[in-house]
């Protein structure tokens, strides 16, 4: 199954461009659930939501619908692992076991630009999070994107997030047979510009190779201004077919 979606629902932005008038924000998620079918919950990144919270976002969901979570900022954008390392990782678990767990799909890891590769520190990492979640990590150092990284995620059985940040040149890895990954960060710069027709019919070719390789395929667009996520995505869905 390829699932398209966006990186977060709410942006001021998209009031009158995805999100007709009249339309309140409390009722933006539902709404948006009615038009995808996965969302990658970018909150998580800078403060946990409460309990409520997060039962008020999958009650207002379908069933068949998927959430990813970013892990906390706390947690992955430190250039040592923090003594309190152990605290944060229950802190945040303690509130993602709120999720439905038919709903939660991968928890994100999206390290920092200025992190650069250290195979034993990752190793390490990885090896502190709980069992029983799907991980999925997104470097943005190219120091990183070497054989010896992709055969440590393969062993630990973490996924590899392919995306476009500018100024890199990310190999498509296909680490886990049960995961593909991709993120689409703008066309224009980062967070910035549609995707023309005919770039999006190039990342339709290769999902359609991800699938082969993959039990399932996450794309989420991460171009939030002016609203140009939501009408990439439907565009990418429709060349799918």
């Amino acid at each position: 199954m390829i699932r398209i979606g966006t990186s977060g629902w709410v942006y001021r932005d998209w009031r009158e461009r995805f999100y007709p008038k009249g339309v309140p924000q409390r009722r933006w998620l539902s709404y948006y659930a009615e038009r995808f079918d996965t969302v990658e919950l970018n909150a998580t990144t800078y403060r946990l939501p409460k309990a409520e919270q997060v039962r008020a976002w999958c009650a207002a969901v379908p069933p068949d619908f998927r959430y990813t979570v970013k892990l906390s900022r706390l947690i992955t954008h430190r250039r040592d692992l923090p003594e309190r390392l152990d605290e944060f990782v229950a802190n945040y678990f303690e509130r993602a076991s709120c999720f439905v767990p038919s709903l939660l799909a991968q928890i994100l890891i999206q390290f920092p630009p200025y992190l650069e590769r250290d195979d034993d520190r990752l190793e390490r990492f990885l090896r502190k999070l709980p069992p029983g979640y799907v991980y999925v990590v997104e470097f943005r150092h190219r120091s990183w994107f070497e054989p010896p990284v992709r055969a440590l995620l393969e062993r630990l059985g973490a996924g590899f997030c392919i995306h476009d940040y500018p100024g890199l040149r990310v190999p498509e890895w296909i680490t886990t047979r049960s995961l593909a990954y991709l993120r689409l960060h703008g066309a224009a710069g980062l967070y910035v510009g549609s995707y023309s027709k005919r770039r999006l019919q190039r990342w339709a070719g290769r999902l359609r190779v991800y699938e082969r390789e993959a039990r399932d395929v996450y794309v989420y667009f991460n171009n939030d201004t002016a609203a140009a996520a939501p009408h990439d995505a439907r565009l990418l869905r429709d060349l799918l077919g």
